[in-house]
């Protein structure tokens, strides 16, 4: 069931992200399924596809519009990908510890604050980020960047936290 819920998750959030066609209404975002949709995709592969996702969504007019898109996008996916990767490793610090057993109050709090600093992370990069391209794309562009990293970033976190138990 648990496998289920994900992947129907996983399917809606990557649907939303597929390319428009052009016949199609304003909103409605269709397409075919993507290889992302399968059981198994996780974390690990979306940071692989993120530059590959994001670009194939964000309708550029032209490739030289594209190139400065990338200019602002590769050093922002650099800084994300260092900041998700220390997420993982502190649920895989989190897992260890419930191991253990209890988790002490200290250790709670350590956890806690770190995952707190780590969020503010991503969301200070995203902040930079999409002021960086409102100098180098029209304002719908940045709004249509911040957008799909906010959608890409909420199947990020599902992967990774919907597997992760409740503290005991």
């Amino acid at each position: 069931m648990r496998l289920l819920t994900k992947s129907v998750g996983v399917f809606i959030l990557l649907t939303s992200l597929l390319p428009v066609g052009a016949g199609a209404q304003e909103g409605a975002m269709k397409g075919q399924v993507s290889s992302a949709t399968q059981p198994g995709f996780g974390t690990e592969e979306l940071e692989d596809r993120r530059q590959e996702i994001v670009v194939a969504n964000m309708k550029f007019s032209n490739d030289e519009q594209k190139g400065k898109f990338l200019e602002v996008y590769v050093p922002y996916q650099m800084k994300l990908s260092k900041t998700l990767k220390e997420r993982r490793a502190l649920r895989t610090k989190f897992e260890q510890e419930q191991q253990n057993g209890v988790i002490s109050d200290p250790e709670a709090a350590n956890l806690v604050n770190e995952a707190l600093r780590l969020d503010r992370g991503v969301e200070e990069a995203l902040s930079s980020y999409v002021h960086q391209l409102k100098g180098v794309v029209p304002e719908e562009q940045a709004l249509r960047a911040y957008q799909l990293e906010k959608r890409l970033n909420a199947l990020y976190y599902t992967d990774l936290l919907g597997s992760t138990p409740l503290v005991r």
